[in-house]
């Protein structure tokens, strides 16, 4: 269950992200380009190799841009904790989120990631906790953060944030994290991007440590598609329990296919 918590607080702080590729002289957003998107539609499947178990699950998601400077997201799991039987499987826990990019404009192209700048997130608990699908218990995460163009193709990204569980979660714990990361990344003229996330987290229940690292590479196959690998390390310790941190990193890649329009 740990793993599990774990990968799902992951979701809500982990994320990549570079400026458009239809940028004006300033490296802003060309709202005015027929190439810019409002909708987008992932799917994926990601690979988790755990320090205590091996899963293969399914990601879903949908963004839509509200204005040129705000997107709103939902992210559904399908998860099988247990993938030597696959009696587990099902549909996880829900993520909706609201961003707003105060200093640039943003598209929805595959880049853009569910959560941008400064916004809130919130956890619903939809899966079976019996199943080890969810963490029985509402999430939100509040964070503040910006997008700084350092060129028309290079950026920057800074944010700190916060997660907070309303109620215990299925291992009977409370949620206090804080985080803090700034990423970096560069988006080509021909739709290859990549980008470096490190990550900073905080245990404010049991003042541990965690520091995670997000790498992912893009590409856009055509206007309308594109397919992208991210490869994250993600700190092993035990959220809001004052049991022994399991010290170590699970491995987690994601193999996404991108529908903007």
């Amino acid at each position: 269950m740990i793993r599990f918590l774990s990968l799902s607080i992951a979701c809500l702080t982990l994320g990549q992200l570079a400026v458009a590729d239809d940028t004006s002289e300033d490296g802003q957003l060309d709202t005015t380009a027929e190439s810019v998107s409002r909708h987008r539609i992932d799917v994926g499947a990601t690979f988790v190799d755990s320090l205590s178990a091996d899963t293969l699950n399914g990601t879903f998601g949908y963004t839509y841009n509200l204005t040129s400077r705000s997107n709103f997201n939902v992210a559904v799991p399908y998860l099988d904790p247990d993938t030597s039987t696959g009696s587990n499987s099902g549909f996880g826990d829900v993520i909706v989120s609201l961003s707003y990019v105060p200093s640039t404009t943003i598209s929805a192209h595959p880049w853009v990631p569910r959560t941008v700048g400064t916004g809130f997130a919130v956890l619903a608990p939809t899966g079976k906790a019996s199943d080890g699908r969810s963490l029985d218990a509402w999430v939100v995460a509040p964070y503040v953060g910006l997008v700084v163009p350092l060129t028309k193709r290079f950026f920057l990204a800074p944010q700190v944030g916060y997660v907070h569980s309303l109620d215990k979660t299925v291992g009977g714990t409370d949620l206090r994290l804080a985080f803090a990361e700034v990423g970096v990344g560069f988006v080509a003229i021909n739709g290859f991007w990549t980008s470096y996330f490190p990550q900073f987290v905080r245990d404010l229940e049991t003042d541990e440590w965690a520091i995670n690292h997000r790498f992912a590479i893009g590409k856009m196959l055509s206007k309308e598609f594109g397919i992208s690998l991210d490869i994250s390390l993600i700190e092993r310790f035990n959220f809001g329990s004052n049991l022994p941190a399991n010290s170590g990193f699970d491995n987690q890649i994601d193999v996404s296919a991108h529908f903007n329009f």
